[in-house]
């Protein structure tokens, strides 16, 4: 249908437009509360009696058997794919360098399956991370969640070699006789990745010399990490000889780093040694992001809920399947971030040009919500968050590109 043929009344914009800002409005309190009572610790460091101490923020899940944020850390959208799991006691490697391991993976998605390793923060064990491996693997990934064999003392090295041991025990149920996984694996594309610690031992794991495990990763997810390096050689004006310089982080691989804005307040001895800072020393020549959450606190990305989960499926998405049409979608500043910024460069494609003439601006947009409005979409023209269908979400979208 051609803009010029089609008749729609101001007032019938303005009423949606209204419609709009009214729900936009309605989210923003809705947002304001929720991040008002967000909590700005890991409820998921502490034990049973120290979690019934800070009621007004955690509880205690006796599913899981550990204290988590009241609420649960909020409600992730999972994908289309039911999902189930292998543990130890089902015929799973049980590595060496991590403890109580759990694979979780999708049921009838696309073949073969790309791989997502997460290590939890300090304190916590595997099941911490179980909200993730779910997520991941109800969008058709293969999620593999383990624990340090020492929650406490366990260094980011120690819980970064954990995430190639499970490399290694992913790689094996792609062969093991009876696995449900037996034919299905892609044992050359592998996202390592963790909240907090866990965070900073994805980093970490990225410049370990374990040819096998190392070459078959693709990318890394830091959510919330803190990191330490120790050397006495380099870190010359610590009494620990801790600092982060950029030689520590040259590894040459994809990561996706997810802030809180006010992390160090909460942990002020991590001072040069949070994710902003990850992002900084890690070269130019690396493709990087950082997605800073405006007032975030610590555990602002410890759960797959709204743009967190969407960045990291669509960081997922682009180098576990290659798909480069989620390229546009990464480039897209949350509405949230305090600080967003990236090496990734996208393809010459003019993805965004609605109308097909070979320039994106206003005109775009004008006809993307004059079809909108008139339900007249066209094998989905206009779906930039890729959910099959044409809507206001993808009006937000373009939108915020052409600002």
């Amino acid at each position: 249908m051609r803009v010029s043929t089609v008749k729609i009344s101001i007032l019938t914009i303005s009423k949606y437009l209204n419609s709009t800002m009214n729900y936009i409005m309605k989210f923003s309190i809705i947002f304001i509360i929720i991040f008002f009572n967000m909590l700005h610790a890991e409820c998921s460091d502490l034990d049973s009696t120290e979690c019934l101490e800070w009621t007004e923020f955690c509880e205690w899940n006796d599913d899981t058997d550990m204290c988590q944020e009241i609420g649960g850390g909020g409600e992730s959208e999972y994908g289309p794919y039911q999902f189930s799991y292998i543990t130890e006691s089902e015929g799973l490697r049980n590595g060496s360098d991590y403890r109580d391991g759990m694979l979780y993976y999708p049921i009838d998605a696309e073949l073969p399956y790309g791989s997502v390793v997460l290590t939890p923060g300090w304190g916590g064990g595997s099941l911490s991370m179980s909200n993730w491996g779910e997520f991941f693997a109800s969008h058709g990934f293969i999620a593999m969640t383990i624990g340090p064999n020492d929650e406490i003392n366990d260094s980011h090295q120690q819980r970064a070699e954990g995430l190639l041991d499970a490399i290694t025990t992913i790689k094996e149920e792609e062969s093991r006789t009876g696995s449900p996984l037996f034919g299905m694996i892609d044992t050359d594309r592998f996202i390592v990745s963790g909240y907090s610690m866990g965070g900073g031992a994805s980093q970490v794991a990225l410049t370990l010399e374990d040819l096998e495990a190392h070459q078959s990763i693709v990318a890394a997810i830091a959510l919330n990490p803190t990191i330490i390096f120790e050397d006495c050689d380099i870190c010359t004006d610590n009494e620990y000889c801790i600092c982060l310089v950029p030689e520590f982080l040259d590894h040459g691989l994809p990561t996706l780093i997810i802030a809180g804005q006010n992390e160090i307040d909460e942990l002020p001895s991590y001072d040069g040694l949070w994710g902003q800072d990850i992002y900084e020393n890690t070269p130019n020549s690396n493709l990087k992001m950082l997605y800073e959450i405006a007032g975030g606190g610590h555990s602002s990305a410890a759960y797959p809920t709204g743009a967190v989960q969407e960045k990291t499926l669509h960081w997922a998405k682009y180098h576990l399947l290659e798909e480069l049409s989620y390229c546009d979608s990464l480039l897209i500043s949350p509405n949230n971030a305090s600080q967003f910024m990236t090496t990734l460069q996208c393809e010459n494609n003019i993805t965004y040009d609605v109308n097909g003439d070979g320039v994106i601006d206003n005109s775009d947009l004008v006809l993307l919500v004059v079809s909108v409005l008139n339900e007249d979409i066209a094998q989905n023209l206009g779906d930039f968050n890729y959910d099959q269908t044409t809507d206001i979400f993808d009006i937000f979208i373009l939108s915020d590109y052409l600002q």
